[in-house]
């Protein structure tokens, strides 16, 4: 009987002991957070804690700026991932490994086929400039990097909503990353939207995972993880299993690349981008830090 008793209490000091853990739930939007928490469990696995982790998934439906609010408060989120920049690197712990190997950087456009003839006929930036509107979300830090390059930008706090506006020719084509582009198009199951062939941007855009001011010691166990998953091979098996790397290359071969300057990098990520670029798997544009 005392052994019963002994081992309740064990269980019960356990489960009081688990490290909770509030997670971004599944966002349909981003088909790829399966693959960003198959890194963080193995970041976290590879350097456990002194007590286990209790996974608790919080509904994330709302802006990305909202997103990292809830994180700085540290009340109802513990860790965010997201594209980086300094004001989001604001007032949270940022662990500078690009999760996506720079991808969202790498941005192509779905448009209209009866735009295809307009977009062959771009040849520099400053014909983009002058003949291209982009649509973008409200919040992405692409949209004031388009703008800063003096693109015109387009914009919807409604992911949705910009579909219907390309269709409605309120601009001309959605940029999106390398990686999302064929899926998203998938997505529209509308047979007059195309991927347009001719153009390419290309700006330093990693994802990183942002943690809770209040909780260190999970930002130094995911840095270390990660790391170890890249030396033992683990990281690069795991994107690799995401993404066709060859389809992303193909998607870029032949293209006119306009490369753009990205003004809201922090000094410490352009450094580690400078530092590291094997992080990504198209090399960034040098930047001005």
């Amino acid at each position: 009987m005392r052994f019963i008793f002994a081992l309740i209490w064990i269980l019960a000091w356990s489960s009081v002991r688990a490290e909770d853990l509030y997670v971004p739930k599944f966002n349909e939007r981003e088909p790829w957070t399966p693959y960003i928490v198959e890194l963080l469990t193995g970041a976290l696995a590879r350097t456990p804690g002194a007590t286990p982790d209790r996974w608790h998934w919080v509904e994330t439906r709302m802006t990305q700026d909202r997103a990292l609010a809830l994180l700085r408060s540290g009340k109802e989120l513990d860790l965010y991932w997201s594209m980086t920049s300094a004001p989001r690197e604001q007032g949270v712990l940022t662990v500078r490994i690009p999760l996506m190997k720079g991808l969202l950087g790498s941005r192509l456009m779905i448009i209209r086929k009866d735009s295809v003839d307009k977009f062959s006929r771009i040849n520099s930036l400053d014909d983009l400039k002058r003949n291209i509107a982009i649509g973008q979300g409200l919040d992405w830090p692409d949209t004031a990097i388009e703008q800063a390059a003096g693109l015109r930008v387009v914009t919807s706090s409604s992911y949705e909503t910009l579909f219907q506006m390309l269709k409605a020719k309120r601009f001309d084509g959605i940029a999106l990353g390398v990686n999302e582009i064929d899926d998203e198009l998938a997505k529209q199951h509308d047979a007059e939207l195309v991927i347009e062939q001719h153009l390419a941007l290309s700006y330093p855009a990693p994802v990183f995972f942002f943690v809770s001011p209040r909780n260190p010691a999970l930002a130094e166990r995911i840095e270390k993880g990660l790391l170890l998953m890249i030396k033992d091979g683990t990281f690069n098996a795991l994107f690799d299993k995401r993404w066709r790397k060859a389809q992303l290359i193909n998607h870029m071969k032949g293209r006119l690349v306009l490369p753009l300057s990205n003004p809201l990098l922090s000094p410490e990520t352009a450094d580690m981008i400078r530092q590291h670029p094997e992080y990504f798997l198209f090399a960034p544009a040098r930047q001005g830090h």
